[in-house]
């Protein structure tokens, strides 16, 4: 006798290519409205604000979820604008750019709130610092190249397709950055050389960087190549000089597409020097390739003040610097403490770190190689007690034995300078359990306009 094993068939409550007319209900931390088809069941729509009314397409679907686009606003929120940038929703760069400003700060504010508050967190989120001026604002961007109808394009990705949207105006990028983005590509046409075509997987260019010195105005360009030489090197460095009077550096950073990472720390020289300088609440800088240098240096410069401020330093403290970089923290704050310890695990920004204590002739900090959690374990060790630690990691947060390793040592404030909300607030969590509390109220500062992302200072107070 067989037996029959029936199959229960998952029904969806949506159909691919179904049109619906519905509600928006909420957004997502990255941007996204969302339609609640069914209490468990979210349809996730680009460029939808909350109570506004729209005709669906859905696009994609699974088990859980699914994704449609819009293919009429019925009822717009009020809070909406036109940007006229429609490519910058479809590439995913600036999802809230159809959202006015005042509106992107609220609801940063209430993103923070939230995540706090389902981690069963009480605390106060003051209201977003933002911007004078919310446009053209990065130092720094990144983009990719792909030949598409016979020329070489620029742009970025639309999302989760290999589909380049062009773009010549990123809207978030120093304008100057924009121009040379558009130099360099057409100089790279000109000479026809190959671009990494991520479906075949070969080419030589992936990437085009740049940056640039917002007080200095000194400009870095590099090439992000799948190959270790692109041809006609000498003709490209030649044009690159004559077409950028700002060119203080150009690099060809050989980054093979197998490794997986947007720059490897293979850097060339093609001409110039290996870094530029720019200057940060006074202080002198050097930033590399491969340097974390928060891109918004207007805000940054409100950020660390504040963090600084927040954490009420005084003459007599000792601070650490974990995930300390190129030493822009720390540095910021050597004049008012007594010692600054910075630890970094990257070599090339400790090596930077310490390059720009001697520029700016600061003797009262160190910075030191080593992952933080076995360095904060030699310090334990050696009896240091800190009373400050500062501590501004990834999106993706600390690690469990980052902060055991802070708390064990127990500061009397851990200042938390958060670039993603979710971690944070997880991370709260822990802190919380190993004998802190939230000193005040969590500040968002508005870092990243037009986009999903924020900052934050946390600070927390030993028990």
């Amino acid at each position: 006798m067989y037996e029959v094993k029936i199959i229960a068939r998952t029904v969806l409550p949506v159909k691919l290519n179904q049109e619906l007319i519905v509600v928006v209900d909420d957004i997502r931390i990255d941007g996204m409205g969302i339609v609640y088809v069914t209490a468990k069941y979210p349809l996730y729509v680009a460029d939808a604000l909350p109570g506004e009314k729209v005709h669906l397409l859905v696009t994609q679907v699974d088990k859980f979820s699914g994704y449609a686009k819009v293919l009429d606003w019925l009822e717009s929120s009020d809070k909406r604008q036109n940007s006229d940038r429609q490519y910058l929703i479809d590439a995913g760069t600036a999802p809230l750019v159809n959202l006015k400003y005042e509106a992107q700060l609220e609801l940063k504010q209430a993103q923070v709130k939230r995540l706090f508050e389902e981690q069963h967190i009480d605390v106060s989120v003051d209201r977003t610092i933002g911007m004078d001026n919310p446009t053209y604002y990065r130092n720094k961007t990144i983009v990719p190249v792909k030949w598409q109808n016979d020329h070489l394009t620029s742009g970025f990705y639309k999302r989760g397709t290999h589909d380049l949207v062009p773009m010549d105006d990123y809207f978030v990028n120093d304008a100057e950055i924009d121009q040379a983005i558009i130099v360099v590509r057409n100089i790279l046409e000109k000479y026809d050389i190959t671009a990494f075509d991520p479906d075949l997987e070969r080419g030589a260019i992936r990437y085009i960087m740049i940056r640039r010195g917002y007080y200095s105005h000194e400009l870095m360009v590099v090439l992000v190549s799948n190959e270790e030489v692109i041809s006609h090197e000498t003709e490209i460095i030649a044009d690159i000089r004559n077409q950028l009077t700002e060119l203080k550096s150009l690099i060809l950073n050989y980054s093979p597409k197998k490794d997986y990472v947007l720059l490897s720390p293979n850097n060339r020289i093609l001409w110039g020097e290996k870094a530029i300088y720019d200057t940060l609440l006074g202080y002198e800088f050097i930033i590399g390739p491969n340097s974390f240098y928060q891109v918004n240096p207007q805000t940054t410069e409100v950020l660390y003040d504040l963090a600084a401020q927040k954490a009420d330093l005084k003459p007599t403290d000792t601070v650490i610097d974990a995930y300390s970089g190129i030493g822009t923290i720390g540095i910021s704050v050597a004049s008012r403490v007594k010692k600054v310890l910075g630890v970094e695990v990257v070599p090339g920004a400790v090596a930077d770190a310490q390059l720009n204590l001697q520029v700016n002739n600061i003797s009262n900090a160190e910075y030191i190689l080593a992952d933080a959690p076995v360095q904060f374990k030699k310090w334990q060790e050696q009896g240091l007690k800190p009373d400050v630690v500062f501590v501004d990691p990834p999106r993706r947060g600390l690690t469990t034995s980052l902060i055991n390793g802070t708390t064990d040592m127990s500061p009397e404030k851990i200042v938390y300078i958060s670039c993603n909300p979710v971690t944070l607030s997880r991370d709260a969590v822990e802190i919380i359990e190993n004998g802190y509390h939230i000193d005040g109220s969590v500040l968002p500062v508005d870092q990243f306009p037009q986009t999903s992302h924020v900052e934050s200072i946390t600070v927390f107070r030993k028990d």
